[in-house]
């Protein structure tokens, strides 16, 4: 058996190499393909397509197969754009005004151990050093001045605007339950002012809303008569009808827990 040897083609190095007409298959995929001059439709800078050897997409407008090479990163010199972001945005933070109270109860424990009555407690001054002095109004029983409210705080919506037509502070004092013409409840953060809670609590309008003495229960009554009692935790354990006409106030007896 005889092979024949193969002869491999020599390379003529003495003339230059000849000149690329088409896009080298090494081009990155920012590479755009050449405005052809004659005939096919022109597009501007934004439509023109990114190169791809397998998906001949000469001409036509639209979004590029891909994204173009950032070799920066995210440090681009223009705005990023929507599909830059992948998720749900942050939010913005927003400061909430507050009236933080807890210092003036703390300050009042503390002078409580050697405070008599008025004799042996502070006058307070008409200067922003003495803030910290501050006690609660309870702890000035015979200045009663203290207790005038003349600055504006804060206003608070519901999600359904309606009329409120009662409403108490929970006995610890933290949060405040409004009663309105709905028939839900809504607990109010006493400290930052937000709702926490709303609760279908009757069918008809709330009328009037009250504590026990023992600050276990809070009894309610609505526009048809019906008396509803409730825990702390707003858990509805008792309901009549007391009245056929709306009840508009409720009062415990003097000996009732």
């Amino acid at each position: 058996m005889e092979f024949q040897q193969l002869t491999l083609p020599q390379t003529d190095v003495s003339q230059p190499p000849p000149q690329l007409t088409a896009p080298s298959a090494l081009a990155t995929n920012a590479t755009l393909l050449p405005s052809q001059s004659g005939g096919g439709s022109s597009y501007g800078s934004h439509h023109r397509n990114h190169y791809h050897p397998h998906h001949g997409g000469s001409g036509k407008p639209g979004h590029p197969y891909f994204k173009p090479f950032n070799p920066g990163g995210f440090q681009r010199p223009f705005g990023m754009t929507q599909d830059d972001f992948d998720g749900k945005r942050l939010r913005k933070s927003v400061m909430r005004k507050t009236v933080d109270y807890n210092a003036s109860i703390v300050k009042a424990l503390e002078t409580r151990l050697w405070t008599r009555d008025h004799r042996d407690r502070h006058a307070p001054q008409p200067e922003n050093i003495y803030v910290p002095e501050l006690l609660p109004p309870s702890s000035y029983l015979d200045n009663p001045s203290n207790a005038v409210t003349t600055r504006f705080v804060k206003t608070a919506t519901n999600k359904m605007r309606c009329p409120i037509f009662t409403l108490a502070w929970t006995p610890e004092g933290r949060r405040l339950v409004t009663g309105a013409s709905s028939g839900e409840f809504t607990l109010w953060n006493g400290l930052t002012f937000n709702f926490e809670t709303i609760l279908q609590a009757h069918d008809v309008p709330v009328r009037t809303m009250v504590w026990s003495h023992n600050d276990s229960w809070m009894v309610t009554g609505d526009h048809s008569g019906y008396v509803k009692y409730w825990q702390s935790n707003m858990n509805n354990v008792k309901m009549f009808q007391a009245h056929k006409e709306a009840i508009r106030g409720i009062s415990h007896s003097v000996l009732s827990y």
